[in-house]
């Protein structure tokens, strides 16, 4: 009895805590949800939403803005002491740099198992927006970020996240593994990942991976419109971004 006793204790918070993760997902979506908004994307019964958002509230997860809801900072300067956050601090100046030298949409993002995650983007209105947040995950075989840190990865990672029919975001996204690793030996000789409008049509994109120790922490992109031709013109700046970082990181992440 004792037993099942312990089993039954933790069974609930284990299910409310991934209930409350998977509900903070959902603000990837947009920075501030009604219950409805929220309730519909992280597919919870309305009752059930509204009793998670008021134990996020609660503890400072998740504050009231009107209506809806939105991330609290208190979770922005958690994510801001993570590994993540200390790259993004330590490039973010050089970023800039970039974005200024360039004109078009900088992205930097990490790698978490098959996925990208978007850790910054800089962009202008005058320019053609990609449909990406700080936040979001795509399929890294799908992006040239994503591309970039495979390349540096654990082999057996690749292996396992590359096995096979792979999904696709557009008509040119790599499909099949075997491609996938030929490519992912390319970019490894050159320390540069592209994609040609593999992650959505009209964009292309040139990454180059920030190694420390021979790992990639992080990738370093430029976004531009597939109809302003190659990105070699883009490789020097961005080598040149790449390097700085990695020069100003050690003891960073330490």
């Amino acid at each position: 009895m004792g037993n099942g006793a312990a089993v039954r204790e933790t069974a609930v918070p284990s299910s409310v805590m991934q209930k409350a993760f998977d509900l903070l997902q959902v603000f990837h979506h947009g920075r501030v949800l009604t219950l409805s908004e929220v309730a519909r994307r992280a597919g919870l019964p309305k009752s059930t939403a509204y009793r998670v958002l008021g134990m996020l509230v609660q503890v400072g997860a998740v504050e009231h803005e009107g209506t809806g809801y939105r991330i609290a900072f208190r979770m922005t300067a958690i994510g801001a002491a993570s590994p993540e956050g200390a790259v993004r601090h330590v490039a973010l100046p050089y970023l800039l740099d970039l974005h200024r030298a360039v004109g078009h949409t900088i992205h930097l993002c990490v790698l978490r198992g098959p996925e990208v995650v978007y850790v910054e983007k800089l962009y202008t209105p005058r320019a053609r927006l990609f449909a990406t947040e700080v936040g979001m995950t795509l399929p890294a075989h799908c992006t040239s970020v994503g591309k970039a840190l495979l390349a540096y990865t654990d082999p057996d990672l690749v292996e396992a996240t590359t096995t096979g029919r792979l999904r696709g975001l557009t008509a040119r996204s790599v499909r099949d593994p075997e491609l996938l690793r030929r490519e992912l030996r390319r970019v490894r000789q050159r320390g540069v990942a592209t994609d040609v409008e593999e992650a959505a049509p009209g964009r292309s994109c040139v990454a180059m991976p920030i190694v420390l120790g021979g790992e990639a922490v992080a990738a370093v992109s430029i976004g531009f419109p597939t109809e302003h031709g190659s990105a070699d013109a883009f490789v020097p700046p961005l080598r040149r971004t790449v390097s700085s970082i990695v020069r100003a990181l050690p003891g960073v992440l330490t």
